[in-house]
């Protein structure tokens, strides 16, 4: 009975085995089943993704290429914009330099016709009309740069004196009275 035992144990087993090997295999071909779906799934995927990189290549070459023009044309406009401030700033600087070179001009003028004018009363008093005298003669720059024969010059503190002196031969020279 032991043989008889044996063998019935031996051929549960073995069932047991055809059992285990069939949920085995179904379970190895559910396996193969969801790696093949995994498969085509990722292969999907992939696809996706493919194409989605390459309608976001697409999408940044237009992006690039907007970017460039906007560049272009943000330093045109940045160009135009600063050389019409430089204009404005010439054409601020000349009104403004222009007037107040009229101003100064005026002032510089009006100036001048005070001093003409107090020159013009002087000349017009005896002591202008002696030195008038003394000019037409041509003896006024004779006298004021004392360059008569024999004069001299000498410093003094407060400022140069001409000396009438005589000259080798004992000569003293003079001018002329208007």
């Amino acid at each position: 009975m032991t043989d008889e035992r044996e063998l019935d144990d031996g051929l549960a087993a073995f069932d047991q085995l055809g059992r285990e090997m069939a949920e085995t295999n179904r379970l190895l071909r559910a396996v193969q089943s969801d790696q093949a779906t995994r498969n085509q799934q990722e292969h999907d995927l992939s696809a996706e993704m493919r194409a989605a990189l390459k309608q976001a290549t697409g999408a940044s070459q237009k992006a690039l290429q907007a970017s460039q023009t906007e560049i272009r044309s943000s330093l045109l406009w940045a160009g135009l914009t600063a050389f019409l401030i430089v204009l404005v700033a010439f054409g601020g600087g000349y009104f403004f330099g222009q007037q107040a070179g009229w101003d100064t001009g005026h002032a510089d003028g009006y100036q001048k016709a005070r001093n003409q004018e107090a020159a013009a009363s002087w000349a017009n008093t005896p002591a202008g009309q002696r030195a008038y005298g003394l000019d037409r003669q041509g003896n006024l720059d004779l006298l004021t740069m004392c360059q008569g024969n024999g004069w001299t010059t000498e410093r003094r503190k407060d400022g140069t004196v001409c000396f009438p002196n005589a000259d080798a031969k004992g000569n003293i020279t003079g001018w002329y009275l208007p």
